[in-house]
Order: structure tokens, then sequence, then C-alpha cells
């Protein structure tokens, strides 16, 4: 499928004649015996003056697609628009639920797919209530907890002034 890209000039040689066009593309995914073969529909950028082939960052984002539905996981794209809908900063969403923020920037530029459990996790939130469960268990742990006091007697305290430990034992000195 041709895909017009009006005033694309090509990375190679610079010029104005270069052509788009999506591709079904091979490739494989994991290592030895576990690995499996894949598909994904990647923009393949052709130039008429030169005749180099290439692809860009969006073929990588397509890849790294085919491979989260494969493994069953949400997308980076997924997961911001889910924090999004709440209308969150990444900070924000880490703290709400307890996943690192690092780990959520990763998730979402595509450095990391998030585990089963995660991935779960995430998904449950989709639902609104369960968000807004979770904002209220948080509002929860938000509040002041309770200070406990004791009552020591100003005669208690002076003597916790000064006192000092026993000097330490030597057997030397009882010998």
């Amino acid at each position: 499928m041709k895909i017009d890209e009006a005033g694309s000039t090509c990375e190679i040689c610079g010029s104005g004649g270069l052509s788009t066009t999506l591709e079904e593309q091979k490739f494989e995914y994991g290592a030895g015996d576990e690995h499996v073969s894949l598909t994904a529909r990647v923009p393949v950028f052709s130039c008429d003056v030169c005749g180099e082939q290439y692809t860009d960052e969006r073929a990588e984002v397509a890849r790294h697609n085919s491979v989260c539905a494969y493994l069953g996981r949400l997308t980076p794209g997924e997961i911001r628009s889910l924090r999004e809908l709440y209308d969150l900063s990444q900070d924000h969403f880490a703290q709400l639920t307890g996943f690192g923020v690092a780990s959520i920037k990763r998730w979402e530029r595509g450095n990391l797919i998030q585990s089963v459990s995660a991935d779960r996790y995430l998904r449950l939130l989709r639902a609104p209530n369960n968000f807004r469960l979770l904002a209220a268990m948080n509002q929860q742990l938000e509040r002041p907890q309770p200070v406990f006091r004791t009552d020591i007697s100003q005669r208690a305290l002076a003597e916790a002034k000064v006192f000092k430990l026993r000097p330490e034992f030597d057997a030397r000195q009882v010998a």
C-alpha cells in the first residue's frame, strides 16, 4: 500500500524523490528454541533517485506492537492512553499505582515490556470503578497516621539524659 508523504526527502541522498509504502515484514522474536517468527506492517521509504530503501522509528514501534500482541500485553501507546485517560503525569500515575516512575517511562517508550502481573493490573485500571477504588485506597494511605504519646515523668527524663553505658568489660583486668 503506497502512502503519500508530501515534502519527504531521502535521508540518504537528500533528494525529493521519496515514496513510502506499507509492507508486511517478518522478523524473529526470542532466542534459541524459543524464537518465533512474527510479522508487522511497517512503512518502508524508497528513493527514486538513489534507489535506497529504509525504515524509521515507526517500523520499530510496529515491530514492538507485534511483540506485545504476541505476548498478550498492552502496547506502549495503550499504557500512555490509559494514563492520559485519567489525566495523570507519569509521576502521579507511578505514585497512584505503586509502580516505579522509571518502569512507566520504559513501558511507554517501548524500552521494556511489562510483566504479566503488571499488565493485568494495568488492564484492571481501564475500568473506571477499579481506578476509583485505587484512588480511594491511596487517599486512605495519605491520611495522617496517629501519633502515640507516652507520658514520661520528669525524673525518668532526667535519668535518661545522664544515662551512660557501663564501661566495656576487660577480662584482663580481672586476672
